[in-house]
């Protein structure tokens, strides 16, 4: 894992030693080396910050020049089948120097074109710049775990990591882009497609990559990899899924345990993570895994007790951090600092505890449980869609059942939620702006509202929709980030099994029965793991979601801090508050007349931003908030 940099001109736009100051930035994401290439006429730059995770000698670092000499990759990510693609280069005679997965990478380019993203199984954003066809060539990985945000000038282009070393250049201004702020807080969405808060910075899109020609300025950006709504995996038995789906998720855990650094995993308890960590007990040696968990004082959405039956099975050591909400107050301008933009809950605060605490124990490489929520239908709200493909395909009495049970679990009010996502058109639109745009100045939504950029294209039944839209739009974009910038902070690199896009492709293959049988989610998943799991763990139906005690915290430890923004004139005077009608909603809140905890975060967070990188003059010649 690794934070990179370039600009590509037709003149020179930056000196060196600047430069250098902008990578630098980016030196939490690499604390281990730092590098710069440039042509002689400094008109093609490139730079790296480099975290050791595959060879770890001189010669894996990065920039990386290719044997030929023609070629050189900046690269942030890990290819995990990199040992595959070696031997298939190495049968057709090419010769390596190194170890590392970068220069297979690079000769991957060399011998395939821009074709290789194709056969790369992993996590990555890189670019390549090819001094033969003068062309700047980069791509970013199926699902996006990676980032990489750029911004287009007259006659250049700059890239990085994260967007702070793309301001901090000076060739954009930091100005907020206030369709984004709009859609954040009124949509939930903020990372869903090349958009971003900041005006003149955009994000190239999963599954995308990006070709700049120096010749000409042309700038081409293609989709390289989708979900094919029309390819179905059939087999005769409940049995063969399973077997095909374990072989595939065993898989994507032995190829993303190759590392020459200490690997670990994170572990909430849930389903997806305890399932991760006992497949990685079952490829180590017993005893050498160490897991990495939050925990909560309220005994509500505390899973100590799944955790440990977890760590008993595996027998690893256990650690775990309890995070104090008091504490908040003085650590959310570093997380925002690496966040980038505003987050929607108190969930990204626990996670960044847990990346402090495997950095605390010497562990560099975690594996997590993330994606399988998105990909075999883990949300309750997954359920309205899956009853209402019932009612299309005429099966009455299933809907019937399978309706009346989850309204037992769930009670009325859960039931109720899980159909929001089926309203669409004119009623979806209405409650949005009713419920949503409170707080809000008429002028500023008359200037800037909008509607969702994002589209989940088409699917085949509802619940497949759905989940599309939830892995590529909604829902786990925002997750990645966080994940991204939060193991970063602490130079920690997070891999994710159930992201492999082989499996991904499998799961959105196969009946929605495989996923959601009767009232049980992941149903392909429980039945997989009957002898890999803790019965407790794989028969729970209660979900936490890694959800800390946010409403709780905010009426208690954090409500001073909430009151000191929301009354402050800073916030007042955004163009995007109604601070009376915004601290009518806080007051509200405290009295238990309404349940805003949900809004009131998004308006606090986003005023921290704002504070962050709007507000500060000179913020850009920093070299970071320290964690």
């Amino acid at each position: 894992m690794c934070g990179i940099l370039g600009i590509v001109g037709e003149r020179q736009l930056i000196e060196r030693p600047q430069m250098e100051a902008l990578r630098d930035l980016l030196q939490h994401r690499g604390p281990d080396g730092a590098g710069l290439w440039h042509s002689p006429r400094m008109t093609e730059i490139l730079a790296h910050r480099r975290l050791s995770i595959i060879d770890l000698s001189d010669r894996a670092a990065q920039p990386m020049v290719s044997q030929s000499g023609s070629c050189v990759v900046t690269y942030n990510g890990e290819i995990y089948n990199y040992v595959e693609l070696k031997n298939e280069l190495q049968a057709d005679g090419v010769s390596f120097r190194t170890s590392s997965d970068t220069e297979v990478l690079l000769a991957a380019y060399e011998a395939w074109g821009t074709d290789c993203v194709t056969r790369l199984n992993g996590m990555f954003a890189f670019a390549i710049w090819d001094e033969a066809k003068q062309m700047l060539f980069a791509a970013r990985d199926r699902l996006g775990e990676k980032p990489f945000f750029f911004h287009r000038g007259r006659d250049y282009i700059v890239f990085a990591s994260e967007m702070k070393a793309i301001l901090a250049s000076g060739l954009v201004c930091t100005e907020p882009d206030y369709h984004g702020v709009y859609r954040y807080l009124v949509l939930r969405d903020v990372d869903s497609d090349h958009s971003t808060l900041f005006k003149g910075v955009q994000s190239l899109r999963p599954a995308h990559t990006l070709t700049y020609s120096k010749n000409g300025g042309q700038l081409e950006i293609s989709r390289y990899w989708a979900i094919d709504p029309e390819h179905h995996t059939s087999y005769r038995t409940d049995r063969e899924y399973e077997e095909h789906f374990l072989e595939l998720l065993q898989d994507a855990v032995r190829i993303r345990l190759r590392a020459d650094v200490s690997v670990g995993s994170s572990l909430s308890g849930g389903l997806d993570s305890s399932t991760i960590a006992c497949l990685v007990s079952r490829q180590t040696r017993r005893g050498d895994q160490a897991t990495f968990s939050a925990r909560f004082r309220a005994p509500r959405y505390d899973e100590g007790a799944y955790i440990a039956d977890v760590v008993g099975v595996t027998q690893a050591k256990g650690y775990s951090v309890y995070p104090n909400p008091a504490k908040l107050p003085d650590e959310v301008e570093a997380l925002t600092w690496h966040q980038e933009e505003p987050f929607f809950s108190a969930s990204v605060y626990a996670q960044w505890n847990v990346m402090r605490l495997a950095k605390d124990h010497g562990v560099t490489v975690l594996l997590d449980g993330q994606g399988g929520d998105e990909t075999m239908a883990g949300y309750t709200t997954y359920y309205g869609p899956y009853l209402l493909d019932l009612l299309r395909q005429g099966k009455i009495l299933g809907f019937l059942r399978d309706s009346a049970g989850f309204t037992r679990r769930q009670g009325l009010h859960g039931a109720a939620l899980s159909l929001v996502p089926l309203i669409r058109g004119r009623v979806e639109r209405f409650l949005r702006r009713r419920f949503r745009s409170a707080g809000i100045p008429a002028e500023f939504l008359r200037l800037w509202a909008c509607e969702s950029s994002g589209h989940s294209g088409s699917r085949v039944d509802s619940l497949h929709r759905m989940l599309h839209h939830t892995l590529t739009i909604s829902v786990l974009p925002a997750l990645l980030r966080y994940a991204d910038r939060n193991s970063m902070a602490f130079s920690r690199e997070v891999r994710l099994p159930f992201l492999d896009h082989r499996l991904v492709e499998f799961l959105f293959s196969i009946p929605s029965d495989q996923l959601i049988r009767g009232q049980t989610t992941k149903h392909i998943l429980r039945r997989a793991a009957v002898d890999i799991l803790p019965a407790s763990v794989r028969d729970r139906k209660t979900k936490l979601g890694f959800a800390p005690p946010q409403s709780e915290w905010m009426r208690s430890e954090l409500r001073g801090w909430i009151e000191s923004i929301l009354m402050s004139h800073e916030f007042e005077a955004r163009p995007w508050v109604e601070a009376r009608c915004i601290r009518r909603m806080w007051l509200d809140y405290l009295a238990g007349r309404t349940a805003y905890s949900s809004q009131i975060w998004r308006w606090v967070s986003l005023e921290v931003w704002a504070r962050m990188f709007l507000d500060r003059q000179g913020w850009s010649s920093k070299l970071g908030v320290p964690v």
